[in-house]
């Protein structure tokens, strides 16, 4: 199963990213006072899916990156760009 990883975001709690799966839809990421240890996290939960053979990651560099690799809406954007 593939999983969509999305950036580290400053929140009002700290940082954090979101993950998201076919198969639990979007999960919020654990609040980390650090930036530091959110990429730490970010980075070992990339790797552990790397190493999982049933799927792969996509890693996301912006939100709206992460939105539409979350959500599928890529073909709609496409259309809507031509």
């Amino acid at each position: 199963m593939s999983i969509v990883v999305g950036p580290v975001l400053r929140c009002s709690d700290g940082y954090r990213f979101d993950t998201w799966t076919a198969g639990e839809g979007v999960s919020c990421g654990y609040p980390y006072r650090r930036i530091e240890d959110a990429h730490y996290a970010r980075n070992a939960e990339i790797r552990a899916s790397a190493q999982d053979t049933a799927g792969c990651a996509i890693v996301c560099r912006t939100l709206d990156e992460f939105i539409v690799k979350s959500t599928g809406y890529e073909m709609l954007a496409a259309a809507l760009c031509c």
